[in-house]
């Protein structure tokens, strides 16, 4: 028989949740505690899998089960097959749901993260009005903490508050594709004003770094950190998300410290939870994985190499 003439196949998806869980824990022990089997039953189902579609899935590597070139190429299939799977019961389950949500965005999200969240959010909740705020963080969080918004996506950790991490994100320097950047001369900083995670760490890790630095522009908003930096007025930090072509990254071959990475979360307030914020909240939670875009995805059409991140100091961001 050809392959052309070859039946498809129609895969099981309990065989894909056990062969996304191998694939992300490395090994069938880790796997069946995540899917909730034994050991054996999670090797046997990989057997079954690897006998229907005809190829071997892993290969071994010490007591760890790594991917093969096949299993590489099966794996972003399984996502989407489970993904589309999940939406669709969950879109049935919550599509007479009705209400308003108050959603909150930094304004580091506002244009990057929230849109996917707002499209999630709409495909499993169709009959949903939805407002939304954009403030800086720490507004963000305060609105959370006083009951004036349901849910907040932001790059400011907050143990106070249930939150999901969404994904996350090199964490460079930037500066004028034109600056001239003088590493003999402190460092003149464009940062916001406090309460500002990205000011405290870049002045952090200048500092542990023995990098000595100056504040050259002060701003309240990230768009007049933007406009700063493009006018060749010194040194930020920011997320990937931020790179322009009007932009440059430095690094530590400038004489500048590696950073740790952006995480993005969302957060509730179980003291003024909703039933709907509650649902809407395990749906994101749920399928976080599978619809964030990576941070990759901002790189496109930007010519820049991403330095491994540096160990947190403190967690600031």
């Amino acid at each position: 028989m050809t392959n052309a003439n070859r039946p498809v196949l129609n895969l099981d998806l309990d065989l894909l949740r056990t062969f996304v869980a191998v694939a992300d824990l490395n090994t069938f022990a880790a796997a069946a505690v995540a899917v909730r089997r034994t050991q054996s039953a999670v090797s046997q189902q990989m057997q079954r899998l690897e006998q229907l579609i005809g190829k071997e899935l892993f290969a071994r590597h010490g007591r760890n089960k790594l991917l093969t070139g096949h299993g590489i190429q099966f794996l972003g299939y399984a996502r989407k097959i489970l993904q589309l799977n999940d939406e669709a019961c969950t879109s049935l389950m919550y599509s007479d749901i009705q209400g308003t949500l108050n959603i909150g965005a930094s304004d580091d999200t506002a244009y990057t993260i929230l849109p996917y969240i707002l499209h999630r959010v709409t495909s499993v909740f169709p009959k949903l009005s939805i407002a939304v705020s954009v403030k800086r963080s720490a507004e963000m969080l305060e609105m959370l903490h006083q009951g004036k918004i349901d849910l907040v996506i932001t790059t400011m950790s907050s143990m106070a508050f249930p939150h999901i991490l969404l994904r996350t994100s090199p964490t460079l320097w930037y500066c004028a594709a034109d600056y001239a950047f003088r590493p003999e001369e402190p460092v003149p900083l464009v940062v916001m004003d406090d309460p500002s995670p990205f000011r405290t760490l870049a002045l952090e890790y200048l500092t542990a770094a023995g990098v000595p630095w100056r504040i050259s522009y002060v701003a309240s908003t990230l768009s007049a950190v933007r406009a700063a930096v493009k006018a060749g007025l010194g040194v930020t930090i920011r997320s990937v998300e931020m790179m322009s072509p009007e932009l440059r990254v430095l690094g530590e071959e400038d004489g500048l410290p590696r950073l740790p990475e952006t995480r993005y979360f969302l957060c509730k307030n179980p003291q003024h939870e909703s039933d709907l914020a509650t649902a809407i909240f395990n749906v994101i939670g749920a399928g976080a994985k599978s619809y964030m875009p990576a941070a990759d995805d901002a790189l496109l059409g930007n010519d820049i190499n991403i330095p491994p991140a540096a160990p947190l100091l403190k967690d600031v961001i």
